[in-house]
Parts: structure tokens; C-alpha cells; sequence
């Protein structure tokens, strides 16, 4: 068993040279706190907002995405397919303190239609909303859930893609790629040129530029979705916590 070295305990030169530089690694691998700052709390500065007339539940957004774009936000959906560029499946997921209540399910109604390009239909059943909607050429299909109960608010994105990637990559790649590549390879290299390489490698590199145009506009579309949905999650953060806060507030002082 490992003794703790006492006070009496010496050391050779290079034993100290050791541990110096050991305890040197230590400080530089443990975490700095953070300075003071003596400044107004995000409750102060919502008042402030509050009484020049912009809506604290949007301070509250700012400061969320000031933070991290997905702070306290938890990504459900796997990783980005290496073939794809990026996932299939987008799913976010973050839990508030506080029941929502109607009134502020209500509320968030308008931030989904912006984000679903004012396609779908809400449903609020009790403590539940839920919206559904997939854009006109049904290549993306969204659900939003956001549950009120046992005292906390779940709130839960999710976008699938799998029709995009079937359109894009099934009629570039496969109709464009395939179609170009045997047709010019086989056509030209056979029959013009006289020659069987050409043949064999144009439809190979036909493919290989079919599938990299697809891939980008598959990535570039999808990315620019997860950056919205965090957006919008971000936004129903923020409403719900405000909403919550407000009634905690109201019922404090109708109590008091």
C-alpha cells in the first residue's frame, strides 16, 4: 500500500526536478476559475428589457445562444453518415424546471410555423403540444413535442431526411451518374475511341462526381436545418423557463 510522503521525507536534485515538473502539469491540466463579475443577474437585465419594451423571454433566448448555440440541448440523433455527409435523422431533446402552462404552450405555436416554412398543424391535448408538418415535396418530415408534467417541461425535436437523401442521391448518383458514366464510358470509349480503359474508368469517375455533387447539397441542406431547429429550440427554452418564472412569480405574490 502507497504511503503519503512525509514532511521529513528528502529528495535528490533530480527527484525535485521531477516533481515540480509533474506539479507544473498539474496546474495547467486543473480548470481556472472563473474571475467575479460584479454585473446585473439575467433576472435584472430581463427587467431592464422588460421596462424599454423588448420582451424578456427574448434576453433569456440571447443568452442561451451566447453560451453555446446548443447549450444544455442534448443531441439524440447519431452522427453524420460518412457516404451521406450528414444524419438521416436530427433529434433534439431539453428538459425545463417548471410546468408549462397552456398559455405558454400556446405561445410557442407561432416560433414552429417559422421554422416549418408555415406548413402543419398544431395539437395541444392538455399539457401536451405537439406539431407535425413535412414541406411540400415531403423530403423532410418534423415532429415537435413539447409535455408538461411531474413538475418539468420535455421539450423534443426531431427532422427526418431519408426521403432528401432517396431523391437526391437515387436521381443524381444513380440516374445521372450511372446513365452518363456507362452511356459516354461504353459509347465513346467502345465505339469512338477504340478504347476499353476509357471504357472501365469513365463510368468510375462519372459516379465519383455524381455522388460528391449529392453529398454537398445533401450536407449544405441538412446543416442549415440543424442550425434552424437549434434556433428554434433555443427559442422554446426560453419562452418556457420565462413562463415559468412568471407564474412561479404571480403565485408568490398571490399568495404573499
Amino acid at each position: 500500500m502507497t504511503q503519503n510522503p512525509g514532511s521529513s521525507r528528502r529528495y535528490t536534485d533530480d527527484e525535485i526536478q521531477r516533481l515540480l515538473k509533474r506539479a507544473a502539469e498539474l496546474e495547467s491540466e486543473k480548470p481556472s476559475l472563473p474571475a467575479p463579475v460584479d454585473g446585473p443577474t439575467l433576472e435584472e437585465i430581463e427587467s431592464i428589457a422588460s421596462e424599454a419594451g423588448i420582451n424578456p423571454a427574448l434576453v433569456r433566448q440571447a443568452a442561451l445562444e451566447m453560451e453555446s448555440p446548443t447549450s444544455g440541448v442534448t443531441v439524440l440523433a447519431p452522427q453524420s453518415s460518412a457516404f451521406l455527409g450528414a444524419p438521416t435523422v436530427f433529434e433534439l431533446e431539453r428538459v425545463v424546471r417548471g410546468e408549462a402552462t397552456q398559455a405558454t404552450l400556446e405561445s410557442l405555436v407561432p416560433h414552429l410555423q417559422r421554422a416549418a416554412d408555415g406548413m402543419g398543424h398544431p395539437s395541444l391535448m392538455r399539457n401536451t403540444l405537439t406539431w407535425q408538418s413535412e414541406d411540400s415535396s415531403k423530403m423532410r418530415a418534423l415532429l415537435v413535442t413539447v409535455s408538461a408534467e411531474r413538475g418539468q417541461t420535455r421539450l423534443n425535436i426531431e427532422e427526418r431526411y431519408g426521403n432528401l437523401a432517396g431523391s437526391l442521391f437515387g436521381g443524381i448518383v444513380g440516374g445521372g451518374g450511372t446513365g452518363l458514366g456507362f452511356g459516354v464510358g461504353f459509347g465513346v470509349g467502345l465505339g469512338a475511341l477504340g478504347s476499353a480503359l476509357f471504357a472501365t474508368v469513365f463510368p468510375f469517375v462519372a459516379l465519383g462526381g455524381t455522388w460528391a455533387l449529392a453529398r454537398g447539397i445533401y450536407k449544405h441542406s441538412v446543416h442549415n436545418r440543424m442550425r434552424r431547429l437549434t434556433k428554434l429550440m433555443n427559442e422554446m427554452v426560453a419562452m418556457v423557463e420565462y413562463g415559468v418564472e412568471e407564474d412561479e412569480g404571480g403565485g408568490a405574490l398571490t399568495s404573499g
